[in-house]
Protein backbone atom coordinates (compact mmCIF):
# COMPACT_ATOMS: atom_id res chain seq x y z
CA UNK A 1 0.00 0.00 0.00
CA UNK A 2 1.36 3.31 -1.10
CA UNK A 3 1.79 6.17 1.69
CA UNK A 4 -0.21 9.24 1.17
CA UNK A 5 2.06 12.56 0.03
CA UNK A 6 1.52 14.01 3.58
CA UNK A 7 3.04 11.13 5.32
CA UNK A 8 6.33 12.68 5.48
CA UNK A 9 9.42 12.33 8.00
CA UNK A 10 8.81 15.05 10.40
CA UNK A 11 4.83 13.72 10.39
CA UNK A 12 5.60 10.34 11.37
CA UNK A 13 8.30 11.56 14.18
CA UNK A 14 6.05 13.51 15.43
CA UNK A 15 3.29 10.87 15.56
CA UNK A 16 6.15 8.42 16.84
CA UNK A 17 6.90 10.93 19.76
CA UNK A 18 3.05 11.03 20.97
CA UNK A 19 2.86 8.13 21.09
CA UNK A 20 5.74 7.43 23.06
CA UNK A 21 6.26 9.76 25.41
CA UNK A 22 9.15 8.35 26.80
CA UNK A 23 11.00 8.65 23.70
CA UNK A 24 10.73 12.64 24.26
CA UNK A 25 12.39 12.47 28.10
CA UNK A 26 15.31 10.01 26.89
CA UNK A 27 16.24 12.88 24.46
CA UNK A 28 16.28 15.68 27.01
CA UNK A 29 18.01 13.59 29.03
CA UNK A 30 20.36 12.98 26.99
CA UNK A 31 21.16 16.57 25.84
CA UNK A 32 21.21 17.84 29.10
CA UNK A 33 24.23 14.91 29.99
CA UNK A 34 25.32 15.94 26.94
CA UNK A 35 25.57 20.02 27.68
CA UNK A 36 26.57 18.81 31.08
CA UNK A 37 30.03 17.04 29.90
CA UNK A 38 30.62 19.53 27.69
CA UNK A 39 30.65 22.41 29.68
CA UNK A 40 32.64 20.42 32.37
CA UNK A 41 35.81 19.88 29.92
CA UNK A 42 35.17 23.65 28.88
CA UNK A 43 35.62 24.34 32.49
CA UNK A 44 38.63 22.35 33.10
CA UNK A 45 40.82 23.99 30.54
CA UNK A 46 39.39 22.63 26.78
CA UNK A 47 39.58 19.37 25.13
CA UNK A 48 43.60 19.19 24.94
CA UNK A 49 43.81 19.47 28.62
CA UNK A 50 41.09 17.05 29.03
CA UNK A 51 42.81 14.42 27.14
CA UNK A 52 46.12 15.07 28.59
CA UNK A 53 44.95 14.56 31.94
CA UNK A 54 42.91 11.55 30.72
CA UNK A 55 46.39 10.06 29.27
CA UNK A 56 48.08 10.83 32.55
CA UNK A 57 45.23 9.14 34.60
CA UNK A 58 45.88 5.96 32.72
CA UNK A 59 49.16 5.78 32.26
CA UNK A 60 49.26 6.28 36.38
CA UNK A 61 46.34 3.62 36.84
CA UNK A 62 48.10 1.26 34.42
CA UNK A 63 51.44 1.47 36.66
CA UNK A 64 49.31 0.59 40.12
CA UNK A 65 47.83 -2.25 38.38
CA UNK A 66 51.42 -3.58 37.47
CA UNK A 67 52.63 -2.91 40.97
CA UNK A 68 49.96 -4.54 42.52
CA UNK A 69 50.10 -7.33 39.96
CA UNK A 70 54.04 -7.45 41.03
CA UNK A 71 52.96 -7.33 44.92
CA UNK A 72 50.59 -10.45 44.66
CA UNK A 73 53.09 -12.28 42.48
CA UNK A 74 56.32 -11.69 45.12
CA UNK A 75 53.81 -12.72 48.18
CA UNK A 76 52.86 -15.96 46.14
CA UNK A 77 56.40 -17.11 45.54
CA UNK A 78 57.17 -16.36 48.86
CA UNK A 79 54.72 -18.48 50.22
CA UNK A 80 55.53 -21.33 48.37
CA UNK A 81 59.15 -21.72 49.35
Amino acid sequence: MRRRVTDNYPTRAYNTAREYPGTIAAIVVGIGITAALLWAVRRSGGWVEFQTDAKDALRQGYDYARDGYERIKNRQESLTE
